[in-house]
């Protein structure tokens, strides 16, 4: 037989539409039911203050207002905390011990720069010499691989040096959160704010894991907030500028652009070959210069996986006694897993739009807004992402754009699309081309 729902669960699954999952299970789940008064005054007890303080901020007049839905003569809410049980009370309670947070590798000085990242090494150098002063926050964002963890890092190990009794915290977003549900478990928030809200520096990597994560993201918000009303440094790292980044609330896309945003590109030829002349000085090795051009032609995807098979190529010669050969690198470079393309490639997709409206390549990436080079622009950023898994800003990266001129250009296509049928032709027989098992449908 199944459980009648009482009122409570009745207001409960009324709210619940509203909320993610992750939002109900943290926070409304938890609260129970107490008693409505005859001053017709709903009482509901939370497990413990954060929750209390959270649900009456957000919830309150929601809670009320399902309330008088499901026909209860309610005015007010009135939300208590639980009696603490000793056996629950965390007086040890502690963060896990981070003693040295910063890989001794990752300095400034083994940060090989390029015309990829110049500017962000730069900015990095900045936060150093002055932080909270001159970029304040500063916001990293690129692929994976390209070197932002690196620059955390050196950011930390420098101030470390200069001022050892400065406040320097890092952590990934995905640490951030997890100690965050730690210390709401326990019922010890006053430690996670008393750890991050001191920080004369705050390190935070990978940003983008909390999209999406209401309470962490209304948690950093204020952590932000407080560090930056008082002069302190922030820089944080993303794979994505704000703005494409999903589920992340606008306050904090606002925010994150008070300062300096770079956006980080993959290496070109001339930063990957010093790259792998840096390294191979570093670990003794000499790499013949046919071997050092083969890598650094044939891999393009990031620095990490340059490093990878530069290690990979010391070890194996190392095992054998034997000095690295051409040979060596091509059973090595062709024995990596390659995710396999699910369409033709940004690069492919340029080529073929501008030999088809005949404009040269370069100039879908040159500052050139003429209609006869932003129209076939446009239209190639359209096909980039129809026939290719690239995110926005990936495509942005590849035409030397930012996401939202992108978006801008999809939408035009678009438009241009529906209102031209010679062009409608045109692009689809281009994408008949590009990728023909999908070239009957056509998108719009």
């Amino acid at each position: 037989m199944a459980t009648k729902m009482t009122k409570w669960n009745r207001i409960q699954a009324t709210i619940r539409p509203t909320m993610s999952k992750e939002s109900y299970r943290n926070w409304l789940a938890p609260v129970r039911f107490s008693h409505v008064a005859a001053d017709k005054r709903l009482h509901l007890v939370a497990p413990n203050s954060d929750v209390q303080g959270w649900v009456e901020s957000e919830l309150g007049s929601a809670i009320v207002n399902a309330a008088r839905t499901i026909g209860m003569d309610i005015r007010s809410l009135a939300i208590e905390t639980e009696a603490p049980e000793p056996r629950l009370v965390q007086r040890s309670f502690e963060f896990d011990p981070k003693p040295s947070p910063f890989n001794p590798k990752y300095r400034f000085e083994r940060f090989v720069v390029g015309a990829c990242n110049e500017f962000a090494h730069a900015a990095a150098q900045a936060v150093v010499t002055r932080p909270g002063q001159a970029y304040n926050p500063l916001y990293l964002y690129s692929g994976v691989g390209m070197g932002k963890t690196h620059l955390l890092h050196a950011i930390g190990n420098s101030l470390h040096r200069s001022d050892p009794s400065m406040r320097v915290t890092y952590i990934s977003a995905e640490e951030f959160m997890n100690e965050m549900i730690k210390s709401i478990r326990f019922n010890n928030m006053r430690s996670f704010h008393q750890r991050f809200r001191t920080a004369d520096v705050l390190l935070v990597d990978d940003i983008q894991i909390i999209g999406s994560k209401e309470r962490t993201q209304e948690e950093f918000f204020h952590t932000f907030n407080a560090l930056h009303n008082r002069g302190k440094q922030i820089v944080i790292s993303s794979d994505s500028d704000p703005e494409a980044i999903p589920g992340l609330v606008g306050r904090l896309k606002s925010r994150f652009s008070w300062g300096l945003m770079v956006d980080m590109l993959p290496p070109d030829l001339e930063t990957k070959m010093a790259i792998l002349d840096r390294k191979s000085e570093e670990a003794g090795v000499l790499l013949p210069e046919d071997v050092r051009s083969y890598i650094a032609t044939h891999l393009h995807s990031n620095i990490r996986e340059l490093e990878g098979v530069l290690n990979t190529l010391i070890a194996r010669a190392q095992f054998i006694n034997r000095q690295i050969t051409l040979n060596m690198v091509r059973n090595v470079v062709g024995g990596l897993p390659r995710p396999q393309p699910d369409g033709p490639g940004i690069d492919r997709i340029k080529h073929a739009v501008a030999t088809e409206f005949k404009v040269p390549v370069a100039q879908l990436d040159a500052r050139n807004n003429t209609r006869e080079v932003s129209g076939p622009r446009q239209i190639a950023m359209y096909l980039c992402k129809q026939l290719t898994n690239a995110s926005l800003s990936e495509i942005g990266r590849s035409f030397k754009k930012h996401h939202t001129t992108v978006m801008h250009g999809i939408r035009k296509t678009e438009e241009n699309l529906t209102a031209d049928e010679k062009l409608r032709v045109r692009v689809d027989d281009l994408r008949a081309r590009l990728d023909p098992p999908h070239s009957s449908a056509y998108q719009q």
